[in-house]
């Protein structure tokens, strides 16, 4: 008897978990994450502490382009927080994910906390398409060379 099964396609997620120095600490939340509000990406307990990534506690996937929109949203909310003003800007935890569909097509799912679609391109990204690969494909390029400076 073979026990065993056939996969066109097998996606393997290595095991994720907060950093070793973050577990435990008054910074993290019960599991070990930084615990932040999740619009504002402040932190709960200490005013003066905002994060962004996958140290976070926020409930998304954890992906660049998530960290890209946290960035911008950190971009406008610490200067008004440390004025006492109230942020202009909120995260609603936009989040995208390539699903390789060929060997040059992508589905680009890009969703809110809700799940709710969030396309960022003026055409249905319901279907698999090479521009969407071309541009998954820049990612790592715009991320090292560009995002970072």
């Amino acid at each position: 008897m073979r026990l065993g099964c056939l996969y066109e396609m097998l996606h393997v997620t290595p095991p994720m978990g907060p950093p070793d120095m973050l577990k435990g600490s008054p910074l993290a939340d019960e599991a070990g994450w930084l615990n932040l509000n999740n619009h504002t990406l402040q932190h709960q307990v200490y005013p003066n502490v905002f994060g962004i990534g996958d140290c976070t506690n926020l409930p998304t996937a954890k992906t660049e382009c998530r960290r890209s929109a946290q960035s911008a949203v950190l971009d406008r909310t610490i200067s008004p927080v440390r004025k006492n003003a109230q942020p202009d800007k909120k995260y609603d935890g936009y989040t995208s994910c390539p699903l390789v569909t060929s060997y040059n097509t992508v589905i680009l799912a890009e969703f809110d906390y809700n799940g709710q679609p969030l396309e960022t391109f003026p055409l249905h990204q319901n279907k698999e398409r090479r521009t969407m690969y071309q541009k998954a494909d820049l990612m790592p390029t715009l991320y090292w060379h560009g995002l970072l400076r």
